[in-house]
């Protein structure tokens, strides 16, 4: 049995399971389900309103092989696992708060450049961006 972080053990794995945030998840789901997607979400807000979770459940909606409507719940499919599991090629998650300089945005920009390897769409996802140095924000 391996040692899991309480928060990563509990969180939400759908819309369904995110508490308190209601209209954000309704309009996300319509969003997805009408295919009126944008091409960037901002998701701002206080500590602990669940940015990043919701921004992992944007990416696992997007790429999903069951769709938004039937979301994988304990059986998942591959894009599921591989998003819950922090290891799919195709969603990058760069943690701004230690990677803040504008080498690092260069090499995120260059990744972005290619097409999705196995799902539907390449997914960035900029946790702490407010802490990008002023070059990597204008680099950005």
């Amino acid at each position: 049995m391996t040692y899991k972080v309480l928060a990563l053990k509990w969180r939400p794995s759908n819309f369904d399971q995110i508490i308190g945030q209601e209209h954000i998840t309704k309009s996300l789901k319509n969003a997805i389900k009408f295919n009126r997607i944008s091409h960037a979400f901002t998701f701002s807000g206080p500590r602990g309103v669940g940015k990043t979770t919701t921004a992992r459940i944007v990416a696992k909606s997007l790429n999903c092989k069951n769709g938004i409507t039937n979301l994988c719940g304990d059986d998942m499919c591959e894009h599921c696992e591989g998003i819950t599991n922090s290891n799919h090629l195709d969603i990058l998650e760069m943690d701004a708060a230690s990677r803040t300089g504008i080498d690092d945005v260069r090499e995120l920009i260059e990744s972005s450049k290619y097409n999705p390897t196995s799902a539907k769409y390449k997914i960035i996802i900029l946790d702490e961006v407010h802490m990008l140095s002023k070059q990597a924000f204008n680099g950005l």
